[in-house]
């Protein structure tokens, strides 16, 4: 059995998940600049292509899909950062990638097990627009019927360009049962994966945006409770998105983080 509680209590005695609130955004569901600190964008050879989502200092959780069979030393991780044209941003940092870590079952041609852990080669300077996301306080919630938020710079529809800017959307989470009611084949949807979305579509993470965190607000604080991982299309009616529910590997989670010594540090 994993220590939860031990890894648990450097999170609560620590400022993750706090958002930065500095001014409201109008228009679209652009976020306000560095609004979820903990958002890291993947680059490959210069190209934004995955998300991921920083938990301490050291590490980052994202999609198996995301690093596996990818050259880590063409990958470049930039943290605290809100608009990818601008590479002059105040709190913007550049890291490599130390090393990866893929669920050994994940697979490819069915997106099970879709997890992926990245060690930073340089320890992520923890400010106000570089800050760790929480993770849960409640490690068996199923988050069913709640609403869940996911945040990247991928594609604004299907075939259509990436977002400059971070976005964010707000999905309704669906039990399994339901979510193989819809367009998907039952088959498709297993018990390490969770679906968020609306029946109508028009609503959705896209390409750009896999990695990064599926996220729910409890009280003041945010945590991450899942990965976008896959879907049909984007925001295609009746397929909502599908996310790798993390409730089902603490345990991995737990002894890829306590490898090495990390911190979520205070707020600034």
């Amino acid at each position: 059995m994993h220590d939860w509680q031990g890894i648990h209590a450097v999170y609560l005695r620590t400022e993750c998940g706090t958002p930065n609130r500095s001014g409201r955004v109008v228009g679209g569901n652009e976020t306000a600049p560095n609004e979820y600190p903990w958002m890291v964008a993947f680059y490959y050879s210069g190209k934004l292509y995955c998300s991921g989502s920083l938990v301490n200092d050291r590490y980052i959780i994202t999609a198996a899909h995301c690093i596996r069979r990818v050259a880590k030393h063409k990958i470049s991780l930039v943290l605290g950062s809100h608009n990818k044209t601008t590479h002059d941003e105040e709190g913007r940092q550049v890291r490599k990638v130390a090393t990866v870590w893929h669920h050994p079952s994940f697979q490819r041609n069915t997106y099970n097990n879709d997890l992926g852990i990245v060690k930073l080669d340089v320890p992520a300077e923890i400010t106000k627009f570089v800050r760790p996301i929480c993770l849960p306080s409640d490690r068996d919630a199923t988050y069913e019927g709640l609403s869940g938020i996911v945040a990247g710079w991928g594609r604004m529809k299907e075939y259509g360009n990436s977002s400059d800017v971070l976005r964010y959307v707000k999905v309704p989470i669906m039990t399994n049962a339901e979510c193989k009611t819809k367009n998907y084949s039952p088959r498709e949807i297993t018990e390490n994966m969770m679906c968020a979305g609306y029946d109508a579509g028009k609503i959705d993470a896209c390409q750009g945006d896999s990695g990064g965190p599926l996220m729910y607000k409890n009280g003041s604080r945010i945590e991450i409770i899942g990965v976008v991982s896959w879907g049909e299309g984007c925001a295609r009616a009746r397929y909502p998105g599908v996310y790798t529910r993390l409730s089902k590997y603490w345990t991995e989670i737990d002894r890829e983080l306590n490898k090495e010594k990390s911190c979520s540090c205070p707020e600034p």
